[in-house]
C-alpha cells in the first residue's frame, strides 16, 4: 500500500503538467515550428478540451490554419479569442490585413496590372512566410501571364511550406503536364535538346512527377545512353510501383543491352501489373524465340493474340517461330494476319515473301516482296524475295533487276550476288 501511495505520489506532478493547457501551448507551438501541424493540431485541442475559455490556445489554432493556407478558419479562431481577451484584437487585424490584401491582389490581376499584384501578395509572403496561400495567388498570377515556371516555382513554394495544400498541388499537377507536353511535341519533331530541357524543368518543380522521369528515359535509351535510361526508369517506378509502361520499356532497354534475364523480369512484372498489356506478351515471346525455346514463346504469343485478336506484331513474331522451325505454311499463315492489321510493315511483308517462297507459291511471293519494297525501297530483302519469285516462275531477266537492286544493300549482297551468279553461269551450280 505504501509503494502504491509513493507512486501515485510521484506520477501526479507529470499528470497535472500533461493537462497544463500552457505546457500543450507550448509544445504544440514548438510542433508547428517544426512543420508537424497534425501533432501541433492534437495538442491545441487537448489544451481547449482542458481549458474551453483559454484564448491563447484559439490563437494558436488561427495560426495552425493559417498555416494550411485556410484564412477562414484561421479568422474563425482568432474571432473567439478575441471574445475571450481583446489583447488578441491585434493578430486579428493583421488576418484581416492579409484578407485585404488578397482580394487587392485578385482585383488586379483581373485588370491586368500583374506586377502590384505580384507586390501585394509578397508583403504578405515577407511577414507571413509560413502562409502557403500567398505562394498559391503568385502561382496563378504567373499563369495568368503565361509565364509557365513562374507558376511552377510558387505553386511547388506553396507545398514546401504545406505539403496538403490541394489548390497548389493541382496548380503544380497542370503546369508540369505542360512542360511534360512540351516536351512530348519537342521530342515528336526530333528536338531532342529542348525535349530534355522541358521534363528536366518539370522534375525540378516536382520531384514526384514520375512521367517526366519516364519521358527522360525514353529519350535516353532512343539515343543509345542505355544506362542512363535505366537510372530514369528506375526513378519513375520508384515513385510509382504500379506503373506497368516503365517496367515495360525498363525491360526493352535491358533487352537491348542484351541483358535477357533481366528483361524478363520487367516484361512478367509489366504483366503482372497489367494482365491486358499486349506489348509485353509480345517482347517476352521474342525473347523466348531468341533463346530457340519455341513451345513457351508460341504459348505466350499466342496469349497476346487472345487477349487482342488485332495484335499484329504477336501475328509476325509467331510467323518467325513456325518459319525458324521450318514450318513455312504456318508461318505463311500468321504473316498474312499481320498484314491484315498492319499494312505499313515491310519486315512482315518481307517475311510472308519469304514463306511463300519457301512453299512455291511465287506469284503471291512476288506481291508480298513488292508491297515490301513499296514502303522500303533500300532494303534489299524485297528485292531479294522479289527476285527469287521471278527467278523460280523463269523469269530470269526481271529477277535478274530485281538482285542488282538488292546488290545495293549491303546486308544483301552476298546473296544478291550469289544469285546474280547462278543467272549469268548457269553451269556453274547444275549438279
Amino acid at each position: 500500500m505504501c509503494r502504491v501511495l509513493i507512486y501515485l505520489v510521484s506520477i501526479i506532478p507529470f499528470l497535472a503538467l500533461a493537462q497544463d493547457p500552457e505546457q500543450l501551448l507550448i509544445q504544440a507551438n514548438q510542433k508547428m515550428a517544426s512543420g508537424e501541424l497534425n501533432k501541433a493540431d492534437s495538442l491545441l485541442k487537448e489544451s481547449l478540451k482542458v481549458d474551453p475559455s483559454f484564448a491563447p490556445a484559439h490563437i494558436g489554432l488561427s495560426e495552425l490554419f493559417l498555416r494550411k493556407g485556410d484564412l477562414n478558419k484561421a479568422n474563425a479562431s482568432a474571432t473567439k479569442a478575441v471574445q475571450m481577451d481583446e489583447e488578441f484584437r491585434s493578430w486579428w487585424n493583421d488576418l484581416n490585413d492579409i484578407r485585404t490584401k488578397i482580394q487587392n491582389g485578385k482585383r488586379n490581376v483581373q485588370q491586368g496590372q500583374f506586377e502590384i499584384a505580384m507586390q501585394e501578395y509578397q508583403s504578405i509572403a515577407d511577414k507571413y512566410p509560413y502562409f502557403p496561400e500567398t505562394q498559391f495567388y503568385m502561382g496563378l498570377t504567373k499563369f495568368r501571364q503565361k509565364d509557365i515556371e513562374g507558376a511552377a516555382y510558387h505553386f511547388s513554394e506553396a507545398l514546401k511550406i504545406y505539403p496538403d495544400h490541394m489548390k497548389a498541388r493541382k496548380g503544380l499537377n497542370n503546369v508540369t503536364k505542360q512542360l511534360l507536353n512540351n516536351g512530348n511535341k519537342a521530342y515528336k519533331r526530333g528536338d531532342l535538346d529542348k525535349a530534355t530541357n522541358y521534363y528536366q524543368k518539370a522534375i525540378k518543380y516536382d520531384l514526384g512527377f514520375y512521367l517526366a522521369f519516364y519521358q527522360l528515359g525514353v529519350l535516353e535509351k532512343k539515343i543509345g545512353n542505355s544506362e542512363e535510361a535505366i537510372s530514369y526508369f528506375n526513378k519513375a517506378i520508384k515513385i510509382k510501383p504500379d506503373f506497368h509502361k516503365a517496367w515495360f520499356t525498363l525491360g526493352t532497354a535491358y533487352e537491348v543491352d542484351n541483358n535477357l534475364d533481366s528483361a524478363i523480369i520487367k516484361y512478367e512484372k509489366a504483366i503482372e501489373l497489367n494482365p491486358g498489356y499486349t506489348k509485353a506478351y509480345s517482347n517476352l515471346g521474342n525473347i523466348r524465340l531468341i533463346r530457340k525455346e519455341y513451345e513457351e514463346a508460341k504459348n505466350i504469343l499466342l496469349t497476346a493474340i487472345q487477349i487482342d485478336p488485332t495484335y499484329s506484331d504477336a501475328y509476325l513474331r509467331l510467323g518467325v517461330v513456325y518459319a525458324e522451325q521450318e514450318l513455312f505454311v504456318e508461318a505463311s499463315e500468321q504473316f498474312k494476319k499481320s498484314t491484315e492489321y498492319d499494312e505499313k510493315n515491310y519486315d512482315t511483308w518481307f517475311r510472308y515473301a519469304s514463306s511463300l517462297n519457301s512453299t512455291e507459291r511465287f506469284k503471291e511471293a512476288s506481291i508480298s516482296a513488292q508491297k515490301c519494297i513499296d514502303l522500303k525501297s533500300k532494303f534489299g530483302g524485297g528485292w531479294y524475295e522479289k527476285g527469287v519469285a521471278e527467278f523460280k516462275s523463269g523469269k530470269k531477266t526481271r529477277a535478274l533487276k530485281y538482285f542488282e537492286e538488292a546488290n545495293k544493300d549491303r546486308d544483301w549482297r552476298k546473296l544478291a550476288q550469289r544469285k546474280i551468279d547462278e543467272i549469268n553461269n548457269p553451269t556453274k551450280y547444275q549438279k
